[in-house]
């Protein structure tokens, strides 16, 4: 078998899996197929052009050479071979900013290789949720949203708030984890680091971190090309051509299309929702030199759809009797309320354009062993969406336009020392200096529809005077909000490992941090009738200025090669900031001077501190590896969500403490079969939280419920010491098997991979305030992919499912918007209301092919 196609079965320029697709009917559908077809054409063009040259230059490919950058390989055991008796294969990872075993880092990691990736199916940065433990990724009700959590810990999904876990992309900075929303495309590998790691990663790696690598260029030809067609009516194609173009110069190219029609029917309508037409395009140039490398990388990524999610109408969290006034309300119709039936029932007129690019450049220059290396990038991010309707029933009330942009930029100065050199051996060394910026900008239209006067103005003068002043200006633009954020972030940081003798090595760790953020809001209200859910306010935000010492010291003790047993205390730090919600009454308050006399609008920082004891561990002469990582995180002044069912606010509780255990396992008995298991327990509990969010419709909850409640939105608190914070699950587990084979001597080879992922009961609410309506069950997931491979590896066909089973759970839970205002509050007891549910993905299945030059 030639070289080249043995490194891409083994994770060297292997893609993901592509996503299931979009059908659309009639003319729609045939410009996708025509794109389609397009794309296709054009990847199997440039292969044909480049194969030929480069295999009568090269012939059997040469060895794919690694990268010591921050996008070096970090394959998991899984998609490895089982290692042999004596064998030294290792999982490689970049968590310490330096290529490097895993079994030899102190930190808690889950690392996959472009191939587990593919084998299990996972084809977005969500789908990592169900491989990896103590990690969730779940998008948000809008497609800016995406809220990843690490150990229970994340972003409550404020347009301003940082979040709790970084995301990196080659070593870049991502601010906004909205803009990783899409597919992920020619992939080389994936880290999520658990605990902090503000030393090395810097700002909002408070409880950790997500790493992501792409391909990068290797110097000889490779190319590949995928097309898939799965349930949903989702097509994709994908592919990648890797070309030499000097004995030191290589450049790949990869490229992704799909459509997706969307799996839920709208009963209003007949039309089918949640689909996306979306196109990428990456292009990395690597020059090697020898002591000098330089990896510049470009891309561009476009989707468009109707942004759709599905918000079920929970019929148990309302008492029948609401249930029925609610319909009288609506002129006798209501909104979905089958929790498994896939379908909706609402006015929608939703639309998306999400669109990024960015360019990034990594120079490394080798000094006697040592790294220099200056990262430079700029990222640019607009998220343009239609949300009708956004109280989501039958008739059209009110919609939303919101236009998100980011604009950012990222530069760093990292040293490295080489490994085991300085000091005769006992010395090594991280640090480095870094400047981020971003401009952020939210543009805002809140807009009254046809059915607004009717459904939320009792009847009578007031109802007649609304549809009068309805008619008159059409509604459009009720309310206009514009929220502008600036930040400035400088930070200069060391690492250094003292390696006290062969066995003991102890870290220390520091970074100083200042976060500087200036920005204003403004709620602007052109129509009266809607002065009751948004009211109007103009404010300059105060400047903010934070300093931050983060640290970490680590002791590690390796008796032999097989072991390692080590104790880690880190700390972590995320900035305060803005709330950027809008709602009723408004949140600043002025004199008649228009001085400002308070604002609700600021919230304070968030700290961690982490305590971990951990072993990573070999035996069976390699053939089983078990690591296992204990920890405890106590977090204070953590950055909570509340809603008064018109906004979101952010306000720093009490103390939450995060605890438990994560266990990796990994048995290859035979090279041709591994089994793969990971379990997390979380015991999650405020250690002191007393005026946390109460019940939607509930002023005051100590012990007991109060014989009656009244709705008075964020005034409303309850003591909440002793409970969970949302997403906090007390296990999460993973069971996979891969299994390979040959079919006699054909020379054909198949792969069988299956997996199986748990989740146990956890609180999914988006506001904290344990309500039991939004408890949602352990569920577990069944997801399998069978692979036929050609002779040579030269092309391969999947059948793939996920979610085999059909298990129907949510997402995230959601109040029904405007809640008080239907009549939906206290119905089922004191402080309920009416429970909308993200609805999760169906049973999804598909086939896909692939053709490797």
């Amino acid at each position: 078998m030639p070289k080249c196609w043995h490194q891409m079965r083994n994770g060297i320029g292997t893609l993901p899996p592509s996503s299931p697709p979009k059908a659309y009917s009639g003319e729609r559908f045939m410009i996708a197929r025509v794109r389609s077809v397009n794309f296709v054409s054009a990847m199997a063009l440039s292969v044909a052009l480049m194969a030929a040259p480069a295999y009568a230059r090269d012939g059997a490919a040469g060895e794919a050479e690694a990268t010591q950058n921050d996008a070096a390989p970090a394959p998991d055991a899984a998609a490895q071979p089982a290692a042999e008796a004596g064998d030294d294969s290792t999982i490689t990872v970049t968590a310490q900013r330096r290529a490097e075993n895993i079994q030899d880092v102190p930190i808690s990691i889950a690392a996959f290789s472009g191939d587990t990736l593919a084998a299990a199916n996972v084809v977005t940065v969500q789908d990592l949720g169900r491989i990896a433990p103590n990690f969730q990724a779940t998008k948000g009700v809008q497609s800016s949203f995406l809220r990843l959590n690490i150990r229970g810990i994340g972003a409550a999904g404020n347009t301003t708030i940082e979040p709790s876990v970084a995301v990196f992309v080659d070593g870049i900075y991502v601010p906004r984890a909205g803009a990783i929303v899409g597919a992920l495309m020619d992939m080389q590998s994936v880290e999520v680091l658990r605990g902090p790691q503000g030393t090395l990663f810097g700002r909002n790696a408070s409880v950790g971190a997500l790493s992501l690598h792409t391909a990068t260029p290797v110097n000889h030809f490779a190319a590949q090309l995928t097309g898939e067609i799965a349930n949903g009516d989702r097509y994709r194609a994908e592919g990648f051509v890797n070309v030499p173009i000097t004995d030191n110069v290589a450049l790949r190219v990869a490229g992704m299309s799909q459509w997706f029609g969307g799996y839920w029917t709208n009963r209003l309508d007949g039309h089918q929702y949640g689909g996306v037409d979306e196109q990428a395009l990456r292009a990395t140039l690597r020059a090697d030199f020898g002591n000098v490398e330089w990896i510049v990388r470009g891309d561009y990524n476009h989707s468009s759809g109707d942004g759709f999610v599905n918000l079920d109408f929970d019929p148990n969290t309302v008492s029948p009797a609401t249930l029925a006034a609610l319909q009288t309300r609506l002129g006798g119709q209501l909104p979905d309320t089958n929790l498994n039936d896939r379908l909706l029932n609402q006015y929608v007129t939703a639309d998306l354009s999400d669109r990024q690019w960015g360019v990034s450049s990594t120079l490394s220059l080798d000094l006697h062993g040592s790294t220099v290396r200056l990262i430079n990038s700029y990222r640019d991010w607009d998220n343009d969406q239609l949300d009708g309707d956004v109280i989501f029933t039958p008739l059209p009330i009110a919609s939303r336009t919101g236009d998100y942009r980011s604009k950012s930029q990222n530069h760093e100065l990292q040293f490295v020392s080489p490994t085991r050199t300085w000091l005769n051996g006992h010395l090594d060394m991280v640090a480095g200096l870094y400047y981020f910026s971003e401009d952020y900008r939210l543009d805002e239209q809140l807009h009254m529809n046809a059915q607004y006067c009717n459904a939320l103005v009792a009847a009578g003068p007031g109802r007649t005077a609304c549809n009068s002043f309805l008619a008159s200006n059409g509604g459009h633009n009720a309310a206009d909000q514009d929220v502008f954020q600036s930040v400035e972030s400088i930070a200069a940081y060391s690492q250094a490992t003292f390696h006290l003798n062969d066995y003991v090595s102890f870290t220390a760790g520091g970074r100083w941090t200042r976060d500087d953020k200036s920005g204003s809001y403004a709620e602007r209200v052109s129509n009266p009738f809607i002065v009751p859910f948004r009211a109007p306010e103009v404010l300059t935000f105060p400047d903010l200025s934070e300093e931050r010492f983060t640290y970490r010291f680590s002791l590690d003790w390796q008796p032999n090669r097989d072991m390692m047993f080590f104790a880690n205390y880190s700390t972590g730090y995320k900035s305060g900031g803005y709330n950027s919600g809008g709602g009723s009454p408004a949140l600043s308050r002025f004199d008649p001077s228009g001085n400002l006399i308070s604002t609700q609008r600021l919230f304070g920082q968030e700290t961690v501190d982490n305590y971990e004891l951990g072993a990573r561990t070999t035996w069976l002469d390699h053939k089983l590896t078990a690591n296992i990582t204990l920890y405890r995180m106590d977090i204070a002044g953590y950055q909570d969500r509340a809603f008064d069912g018109t906004s979101f606010t952010i306000r720093n509780a009490g103390n939450l403490r995060q605890q438990g255990f994560e266990l990796d396992l990994v048995a290859a008995p035979t090279r041709n079969l591994t089994f793969t298991g990971s379990l997390a327990y979380l015991d999650s509990s405020f250690t002191d939280y007393h005026n946390a969010s109460g019940l939607p419709g509930c002023a005051i909850l100590g012990p007991g419920v109060p014989a009656a409640c009244t709705a008075v939105g964020l005034g409303a608190t309850q003591d909440l010491t002793g409970k969970p914070v949302t997403f906090s699950p007390e296990f999460q587990g993973r069971l996979a098997v891969d299994w390979t084979g040959e079919l006699g001597s054909s020379g054909l080879t198949w792969a069988v991979n299956g997996n199986l992922s748990y989740i146990s009961d956890q609180y999914i609410g988006l506001v904290t305030d344990a309500n039991p309506q939004t408890l949602q069950d352990g569920y577990a997931l069944l997801g399998a992919r069978f692979t036929l491979n050609g002779a040579n590896d030269r092309w391969s066909v999947s059948l793939f499912g996920n979610n085999l089973t059909n298990a129907n759970y949510s997402l995230g839970d959601l109040y029904q918007v405007l809640d008080s205002a239907l009549g939906l509050r206290n119905s089922v007891f004191p402080g309920s209301t009416a429970v909308r549910r993200l609805h999760s993905d169906p049973r999804t299945y598909g086939v896909s092919g692939t053709i490797r030059f």
